[in-house]
């Protein structure tokens, strides 16, 4: 049977749910500072959001999922696996904040201080490796809702925050990471109960984390390479006015990249079944559809989108919001078609094609954003994430495993595209 699992579905909604809160809070809080901060410092905190997010990752290593896979027995193996996890997330967290901040100290950063001290909130996530036991117990309720309260202890702090009049952007990005860091801790201390007797940190779990480390960073770099060149070339404005674009599109996005994550262990069942081809294709359908009568319905809105969410003088997002848009077309894809690459087994091809839109990225931004500014980094965005997408298609097919076996249904994506752009166009004209 290749239909997607009920599970799948009720596992992606839950986790949507849960993260959807905590992007929506991140929305909310960046509509506040747009209009709590000059231009110049949101595009800052913008920023340094996408460094937080890279280091993030960085932390991580890969060390959640080679826990889960190395301790999916024995409880002795899996508090090996911990025990080294936690060692791996400290050098990475300690090392990460020392490099960013020498480079932010030697770049003359404004509010330094208030950087260096955020920059810090990643090494809780040394603690949070104890939510792997969640993971591992397939018990998500709790972790999921400490994490939704966590978002919104954040959301509260950088509200009280902006009513006090003249602060600059490095006290909010404090109580962001602060709040992403007590987060990781209560995460930890509801673990607890579920952990393994210590143990010593197993041998070799560097081995099999680094490709899941290089495949994540890789991924995280191709995403954020934007906001590097944005404001190396336009500046702290331009990038808070692009970011303030991407933020939507990002909230969007989320719904296929949990689709896809949740979906892994059902895909990898089907690639021992040899039906991994089929089995991407039924996921990947329903996703595209969605995201193309998505992004067909907002096209005609971009401007009142923006102008609703982040006040006056971000209308100027409306262009670069449009390629955005028109990217979750390819996300829709490329995450499913990825993930079936990696539940194949074929972490070395999913690292190429990973390294592939790295390629892509960073030539389309070299290329584009020095002519057109912030429309080009939406559309370098827009041929990164195609470029995902056909390379995951292309390791597929060589593996006869391909989901466009039949391609007709997928055609009805970009024809719902145009029907759902035609019919909000009408709407849009009729109420202006």
């Amino acid at each position: 049977m290749t239909g997607v699992p009920r599970r799948v579905w009720g596992a992606t909604l839950l986790s949507a749910l849960a993260r959807q809160w905590g992007a929506l809070c991140t929305l909310l809080s960046l509509a506040l500072l747009a209009r709590a901060l000059d231009a110049a410092d949101f595009g800052r905190f913008t920023f340094w959001l996408a460094v937080l997010a890279f280091l993030d990752v960085l932390v991580d290593c890969g060390t959640s999922s080679a826990a889960v896979q190395q301790g999916a027995g024995d409880a002795r193996d899996f508090a090996a696996a911990l025990a080294a996890g936690r060692r791996i997330r400290a050098v990475a967290a300690l090392g990460g904040a020392a490099l960013v901040g020498l480079a932010a100290s030697w770049a003359g950063e404004r509010e330094l201080v208030y950087v260096c001290l955020a920059l810090l909130g990643p090494s809780a996530r040394v603690a949070e490796m104890s939510a792997v036991a969640f993971q591992r117990d397939i018990a998500w309720g709790k972790p999921l809702l400490l994490r939704a309260l966590g978002a919104t202890l954040r959301l509260g702090l950088i509200a009280a925050l902006a009513t006090r009049p003249g602060l600059g952007f490095g006290p909010f990005l404090l109580a962001h990471s602060a709040a992403l860091a007590l987060g990781n801790v209560a995460v930890h201390l509801a673990a607890r109960p579920r952990l393994p007797a210590p143990a010593a940190p197993a041998p070799g779990f560097l081995r099999v984390a680094a490709p899941l480390a290089a495949l994540g960073l890789v991924q995280q770099a191709y995403a954020w390479a934007d906001n590097a060149f944005l404001r190396a070339w336009c500046g702290p404005a331009e990038l808070g006015r692009y970011n303030a674009a991407a933020r939507p599109f990002l909230w969007l996005a989320f719904f296929a990249a949990f689709a896809s994550t949740s979906a892994l262990p059902w895909l990898a069942r089907a690639a021992t079944r040899a039906e991994l081809g089929r089995a991407a294709r039924a996921l990947a359908l329903p996703l595209a559809l969605g995201a193309a009568l998505v992004a067909g319905t907002l096209l005609p809105w971009r401007v009142e989108l923006l102008r609703l969410a982040f006040g006056p003088g971000f209308e100027a997002g409306a262009t670069s919001l449009g390629w955005l848009l028109g990217a979750l077309l390819p996300i829709a894809l490329g995450a499913t078609w990825l993930t079936a690459v990696i539940a194949a087994g074929r972490m070395r091809a999913a690292l190429a094609v990973a390294a592939l839109a790295l390629a892509v990225d960073l030539a389309a931004n070299a290329l584009l954003v020095p002519r057109l500014g912030a429309p080009g980094a939406a559309l370098a965005r827009l041929l990164t994430e195609g470029a995902v997408a056909l390379g995951a298609l292309a390791v597929l097919r060589r593996i006869g495993a391909s989901p466009l076996a039949t391609p007709g249904p997928f055609l009805l994506a970009p024809l719902g595209l145009g029907l759902a752009w035609a019919g909000s166009q009408a709407l849009h004209g009729a109420l202006r």
